[in-house]
């Protein structure tokens, strides 16, 4: 079967049902599946640094998250 055979199915079924449920759930498949790559959306400074973090977390430098948590922790007391 091909690709525009089973989208034609599909359109069909989905304006033949009643069953919000099953509009709620098709709705939700593509609100969370983008088409697009959103990190290729992003600025080039803002992808710039994401990939350098990553670089920079690879190498084992930063502030590991348990000892980030620890300093907000005594932030959030005071």
């Amino acid at each position: 079967m091909s690709i525009d055979t089973i989208k034609l199915d599909l359109a069909k079924k989905i304006i033949d049902t009643q069953d919000k449920g099953i509009i709620n759930h098709i709705k939700a498949i593509f609100d969370t599946h983008p088409e697009t790559n959103w990190f290729e959306s992003l600025p080039d400074d803002v992808r710039a640094s994401v990939e350098q973090g990553v670089k920079e977390a690879d190498r084992g430098e930063g502030t590991p998250h348990a000892e980030v948590m620890k300093r907000v922790k005594k932030w959030l007391k005071k």
